[in-house]
């Protein structure tokens, strides 16, 4: 979200022309169909998709829900509390655009509830929301199998857990571009070595060695540390 609308279609340009694959928007009542409408219009193209982060209720919303579906999105992500997978299945049953729920997945029983009741059509997978990497991946794999698209979303990690988050996104389940950026988007300093890099396909540079590849490094750990507990067998 920005100031003005054409602050944002400004940022969207600046994206654009540095070749990210897709774009997604943060809406709200008051800054969703408007913003749609002039962003579609300046970019009729663009691979494009909303995050509500639960903010529409199903009741009163239900026909700006719909008007969703005039902007040829890739997806709507989380538009409905996230306890209300039951509602979910309703609004994707009378809306085109595809659901993709995010906070509603906070384990793999989620998800395979959301799947029963068809839910959704994506899902966005947090490995630090979902219970770890080996949750992740079993949603990755539920997801594969019921030929559901899948991506992975990202909680503002250091190079630690963005590392993760790619190597994750590697799996062919995940096809949508994920939420992974260099280290330089949200931190002056990171604290791993090597920083989470993009080349010039603005794809994340992966590690060659094994496990993470992406190592604390001591120092800069100590600086950012605010607690530190020590247990004992």
């Amino acid at each position: 979200m920005q100031d003005t609308i054409d602050d944002l279609l400004n940022l969207i340009q600046k994206a654009v022309d540095t070749g990210y694959p897709r774009i997604k928007l943060k809406v709200r009542h008051g800054w969703d169909i408007e913003v749609l409408e002039a962003v579609r219009s300046a970019f009729p193209d663009l691979v494009l998709h909303v995050d509500c982060n639960a903010g529409y209720d199903l009741k009163d919303d239900l026909e700006i829900l719909r008007a969703f579906d005039r902007f040829n999105l890739a997806m709507i992500e989380q538009p409905l509390c996230y306890t209300d997978l039951i509602e979910h299945a309703e609004l994707q049953r009378q809306i085109e655009t595809p659901i993709c729920l995010d906070e509603s997945i906070k384990g793999p029983r989620d998800f395979l509830l959301a799947l029963k009741i068809g839910a959704c059509r994506v899902v966005n997978v947090k490995p630090g929301r979902v219970g770890g990497l080996h949750n992740a991946v079993q949603i990755h794999d539920m997801a594969y199998n019921a030929g559901i698209e899948a991506w992975v979303g990202g909680m503002l990690e250091s190079g630690v857990g963005a590392g993760i988050c790619a190597a994750l996104a590697t799996l062919p389940g995940f096809i949508y571009p994920a939420d992974v950026f260099p280290s330089s988007r949200f931190y002056r300093q990171d604290i791993t070595e090597p920083l989470i890099e993009q080349n010039e396909n603005c794809c994340v540079v992966l590690s060659e060695t094994p496990g993470v590849g992406f190592e604390p490094i001591p120092r800069l750990l100590d600086s950012a540390t605010l607690h530190r507990q020590t247990f004992e067998r």
